[in-house]
């Protein structure tokens, strides 16, 4: 099958995005379901095949589903790409939120991270980190879902790595991923490594900013600051004993010792300081 056979199954095609190896549109199919259909121009990248088979695996509400997913032909390459038909969601991406200089109450930021808690119990418990929880792989939703995407970087815990051991640097992105995973060390990552990153991800959406991260600087400078600088407390409005601050600077603590040791016990603090939130 080539991309425009494939194509030709679906009405209303619309290019959403194109970002590095990817090309994303919005379609409708044959029965009439908006779905999102994505091109990928490398089709042996061995993490987005890891990916594809990682989520089709996953039946989470917070992750969009895979419908179909295979290998058609771009004749005007002449080369194989990888499409991936997947649910479409329609809302905002929560970087788009905040570059619209969005900042966060009190009620929002509860609401996010009760959801991204949520979604990382559920990985928990299907064995998987997802590595890079950012503003950019987050989804608010306009059924009010917040949704989880990319999971180009996670883990099976327990599974085959792709990243060699002996590497000085494990994948990650500047400014959410803890020193243990920018640091490739493998035996401590674990649920505490996406806590960093959902910390770090509410932090700035309270700020408008990330604490980690200075316009201009460099990639050293950014891991440093990571490794070494706590940020300032949050003051929000409704945080009647800061609480829900202590949590979030839990959450982004250095040692992971000093991080709630499951995404349940991170749950289980946030619901009992519920009561001390004016949301």
């Amino acid at each position: 099958m080539t991309v425009e056979e494939l194509k030709s199954k679906y009405t209303s095609i619309q290019r959403m995005k194109k970002g590095g190896q990817k090309v994303v549109y919005r379609a409708v199919s044959s029965t009439g379901d908006i779905v999102a259909l994505k091109i990928i121009n490398n089709a042996t990248d061995s993490r987005v095949l890891q990916e594809v088979a990682l989520v089709k695996q996953l039946t989470l509400p917070c992750v969009p589903r895979i419908l179909e997913s295979g290998i058609a032909k771009d004749e005007s390459v002449n080369e194989d790409v990888l499409y991936i038909i997947e649910q479409y969601i329609d809302g905002t991406s929560l970087r788009d939120w905040i570059n619209s200089n969005n900042i966060a109450d009190l009620k929002f930021a509860y609401t996010l991270l009760y959801s991204l808690l949520s979604a990382e119990i559920d990985l928990e418990k299907n064995h998987v980190l997802h590595r890079d929880i950012n503003p950019n792989n987050i989804i608010l939703g306009k059924n009010g879902v917040i949704y989880l995407i990319d999971f180009g970087l996670a883990k099976i815990i327990g599974g085959t790595s792709l990243t060699q051991t002996a590497a000085t640097n494990g994948p990650f992105t500047p400014g959410y991923a803890p020193h243990e995973q920018f640091a490739n060390i493998k035996l401590f990552q674990d649920v505490r490594t996406d806590l960093f990153q959902i910390g770090v991800t509410v932090y700035e959406c309270c700020v408008g900013y990330n604490p980690f991260v200075k316009p201009g600087e460099t990639l050293y400078q950014i891991l440093s600051r990571t490794m070494s600088m706590n940020p300032p407390p949050l003051t929000l409005q409704g945080d009647t004993k800061g609480q829900f601050s202590q949590l979030i600077n839990m959450l982004m603590a250095k040692n992971q010792s000093q991080r709630p040791d499951t995404a349940t016990d991170a749950m289980r603090y946030l619901e009992a300081i519920k009561s001390t939130l004016n949301i």
